[in-house]
């Protein structure tokens, strides 16, 4: 437990990736700190769960930060989150059937640079220009160890100096969409390849960083999954004298004179604390918990314009499958196939994208094995979900009919699983806004796209003297390792309303 060297207290909402981090960095900061979260388990939109006997993971399929010695693996470590021994690193970042052919994303930059030139020697120009992108992106530095909004003249000199040799080239995959640079080439195997590199509606860059994070070893996945992050972020906290409540759904901040001087649980209960940390999803907090009060433009132009800040959601359909069948398919862990379309919601789908697991023994039991499908959704397709939602055994039907009809076409290009695979779950955009309170069933912020600019939220509530926002949906496209940094962040800016610096007490 850390030395408790003030007496101020840190109240957090929503006990996600970002809470946890700002419990855990509160902590060793010497604050007591506290955590309500709604659910009766842990982690937000990090989590894993369990249908007929089958460990489902909900969150991560690669992450950033598990090569030993970068910035973001610090944090991690800081937060004890794993330990070098648990992470899994692939070869190839998936394949994709194109006709006849199966293209692998290697991460063997060297190798994947001679398959594309096999397809399309013409394309050479715009094929070395992507393998440049690819290895820019990933180097392009990143603030991470401080909030902008703590940076002095001088930091912000640094940051600039060392972003000059990347600037041209982000500036140019920030304004193109994925497909967008595809189309420039003249193949169209490769224009098919490389417009689904990653799934959404982001821009060149984000793709391709994406990808970068696995090719230089920096986004592997844990054993143990979600679950495993959880735990062991949840057992740091904990032991370091923090504590969760669980089941405590927070109603409203209680605001006197531009200070926040309680918060008001749904049972009725109001907590007082000096501080209060948001973790939770950024619609809620800034609609619900503070009553449409204080206003925040950069986060408010965001969510009403959904065409250039559209916001990821998915359906997820899980399936489990004779281990034995999937092993013999010899196929990569991430594969894609054209298919026979098939209607989900307002959208037609021509291919579907599998994921199986295995990679780590955590997911195959009593013979069986993983398998996930993710299907690409946005905010348009959220109203569906949720007029449907009306009626549960409407919904219920559309959701089987839609693991169904997913199921009849992965049986169809691999005959040799009929009869071995079956559907145990379907989460749509629906599950995640009920259970996480996602603005528009969205797993992630707003997508960075090539119509949208970037967010870097300073954290701080306009008119609020101790309230401070945390969360992937501070700075875009977030994911875990923004929800992480987030957290921290929000402690340092406490810490600078202390005039103290940050220290990890270790």
């Amino acid at each position: 437990m850390a030395k408790e060297i003030s007496n101020k207290k840190i109240v957090i909402v929503g006990a996600g990736i970002a809470g946890l981090s700002a419990g855990i960095y509160g902590q060793k900061n010497g604050f007591k700190t506290e955590i309500y979260e709604k659910n009766p388990v842990n982690g937000g939109l990090c989590t894993s769960w369990v249908r007929k006997d089958q460990l489902i993971d909900g969150c991560i399929h690669w992450m950033t930060g598990t090569k030993e010695g970068t910035d973001i693996n610090k944090m991690w470590h800081d937060v004890n989150a794993f330990d070098k021994e648990d992470v899994i690193h692939s070869d190839n970042f998936g394949s994709i059937e194109y006709g006849d052919k199966v293209f692998t994303y290697w991460c063997d930059l060297n190798r994947l640079e001679r398959d594309l030139l096999a397809i399309s020697p013409q394309d050479k120009r715009l094929i070395k220009k992507l393998i440049s992108y690819i290895t820019k992106f990933y180097r392009m530095p990143l603030p991470m160890d401080k909030p902008m909004s703590t940076m002095n003249i001088f930091d912000f000199i640094k940051i600039g100096w060392k972003m000059i040799p990347y600037l041209p080239s982000f500036l140019y995959a920030k304004r193109l969409s994925q497909v967008q640079f595809a189309n420039k080439f003249k193949s169209k195997e490769l224009r098919y390849i490389l417009s689904r590199v990653v799934p959404g509606d982001g821009n060149l860059y984000t793709a391709l960083y994406a990808y970068g994070t696995a090719v230089f070893g920096n986004g592997g996945v844990l054993k143990g999954g979600s679950s495993y992050l959880v735990e062991r972020m949840e057992k740091e906290y904990r032991d370091l004298g923090g504590i969760i409540h669980n089941n405590k759904e927070v109603s409203e901040f209680i605001i006197k004179h531009k200070t926040i001087i309680g918060m008001k649980l749904k049972n009725g209960d109001v907590v007082a604390s000096d501080y209060y940390v948001t973790s939770c999803d950024a619609f809620e907090a800034t609609r619900k918990l503070l009553k449409r009060k204080h206003r925040d433009n950069s986060l408010i132009k965001r969510f009403i314009s959904k065409e250039k800040y559209p916001t990821p959601s998915c359906i997820y359909i899980s399936y489990k499958v004779d281990a034995q069948a999937l092993k013999e398919l010899n196929i990569t862990n991430t594969y894609e196939f054209p298919c026979e379309p098939f209607n989900v919601g307002n959208r037609k789908e021509d291919s579907v994208k599998i994921r199986n697991y295995l990679y780590d023994q955590t997911f195959i039991k009593d013979g069986h094995v993983l398998l996930n499908v993710l299907i690409h959704q946005n905010d348009n397709d959220f109203y569906y979900w949720e007029n449907i939602r009306k009626d549960y055994p409407t919904y219920k039907k559309v959701k089987d009919n839609v693991a169904e009809q997913v199921k009849t076409r992965i049986e169809t290009r691999f005959p040799s699983l009929k009869g071995k695979i079956e559907s145990i779950d379907v989460a749509t955009p629906m599950t995640y806004n009920r259970y996480v309170n996602a603005h528009r069933g969205a797993y992630m912020p707003w997508a960075f796209t090539a119509k949208g600019n970037q967010l870097l939220h300073n954290s701080s509530v306009s008119g609020l003297k101790n309230l401070l926002f945390s969360g992937q949906w501070t700075i875009m496209p977030g994911g875990l390792p923004i929800a992480l940094m987030s957290g921290k962040f929000a402690i340092q800016l406490i810490l600078k309303k202390e005039h103290r610096k940050i220290a990890l007490n270790k």
